[in-house]
């Protein structure tokens, strides 16, 4: 059932125009740009990735309107990521710890008006004692994954909210600056997507000091893509229009949440074309 919600067939005329309005994307650019981008990592031969998934190749030149170098740097960095950083461990397609952050991560059924998927983090359903830094990874990473086999999401991109309702000490204590800086290099540079907002609802007084401690290790390009809201759900959908939001952020879509454990059908269905994406490498010299 939850497949129904994912759009993995062709591409709406929504996102074409966008597409071609925002990423340059011409047939022209996408024939050029898939033979050059082929090319060239033809030409390494310390990596192990999927040349002939076009797919996956052209998930990295959207990222980088169609410039196959660019395209090539990005594709480099999110390896040298995953080794750096032992995301391989994490990334394992097994469902035994979904328990762990039930209620947690959720999607929403439908995009909004931008056709950017939209993804809500609620903090207060997360357990620093069972859900630690591996096991977020693991749980999270099979569908962020699967959001890019739907070419909609590569060109409209995707949007997060992080709910702060409940946030307490406990939680501030697991925020360590290397928990920190893993979640900003998974979320902002190892996932190639198009990253079009984080938006921060009901954050208590005391998160102020921890937002400035993890503003030190965003890019300045990402900055003003993180906003505050508190508990002003108008401002919130100066961003996301209330038809698209749950009722409990001020919105009128009912039925809308897609819980973190139905999507693991879909992950499940699609899981060889999934390992294709996660078996990308730096080969060991």
């Amino acid at each position: 059932m939850a497949e129904k919600y994912f759009d993995f067939d062709g591409i709406s005329e929504f996102a074409k125009e966008v597409a071609l309005k925002e990423l340059d994307e011409t047939p022209e650019n996408v024939t050029n740009g898939l033979r050059e981008l082929k090319r060239l990592l033809e030409l390494e031969t310390n990596i192990n990735v999927p040349i002939d998934n076009e797919l996956w190749l052209m998930n990295f030149l959207r990222l980088c309107k169609f410039k196959p170098e660019s395209a090539k740097q990005k594709i480099f960095r999110h390896l040298n990521l995953k080794k750096s950083l032992n995301f391989a461990e994490s990334f394992q397609y097994d469902d035994t710890n979904l328990p762990k952050a039930k209620g947690m991560f959720c999607g929403l059924k439908q995009r909004d008006k931008l056709g950017r998927r939209v993804i809500i983090i609620r903090i207060e359903q997360w357990d620093p004692k069972i859900l630690d830094r591996q096991v977020l990874l693991n749980v999270t990473y099979p569908i962020l994954n699967l959001l890019r086999l739907e070419p909609d999401t590569q060109i409209n991109g995707w949007i997060f909210i992080l709910d702060l309702k409940g946030l307490n000490y406990t939680h501030v204590l697991a925020m360590t600056p290397r928990l920190i800086k893993t979640l900003i290099d998974f979320v902002l540079h190892f996932l190639p997507m198009r990253a079009r907002g984080y938006h921060i609802v009901n954050n208590p007084f005391f998160f102020q000091p921890i937002f400035k401690l993890v503003k030190q290790f965003l890019p300045e390009e990402f900055r003003s893509l993180v906003m505050m809201h508190g508990k002003n759900m108008s401002e919130l959908h100066r961003y996301i229009a209330p038809e698209c939001l749950p009722e409990c952020y001020g919105g009128t879509a009912e039925d809308v949440e897609l819980p973190l454990e139905e999507s693991y059908s879909v992950v499940k269905k699609y899981e060889n074309t999934l390992k294709h994406f996660l078996e990308c490498e730096i080969k060991d010299t």
